[in-house]
């Protein structure tokens, strides 16, 4: 039970941890077009396109960090 506690634990730091690390990359990256910019008012907030795809490569990759710690976890109290 401990190891599935230590797993479930390590996978969901992961999955917060790169969920906040690929906002901030792609809040850093995006640069508006003059035309949007000037189209758009102050007051007027726009919401870009999601994609399932982002958020399953991201879980795929928590998957395999929480994967290969808990097998460095397990190697070293053996």
């Amino acid at each position: 039970m401990k190891k599935y506690i230590l797993f479930l634990s390590v996978f969901i730091a992961g999955f917060i941890a790169l969920q906040i690390i690929s906002g901030m990359v792609l809040t850093i990256m995006y640069t508006p077009t003059w035309t949007e910019t000037s189209a758009l008012s102050s007051n007027v907030v726009e919401f870009g396109n999601t994609s399932a795809i982002s958020s399953l490569i991201i879980a795929l990759l928590a998957l395999g960090i929480a994967f290969f710690s808990t097998k460095l976890v397990k190697k070293k109290n053996s």
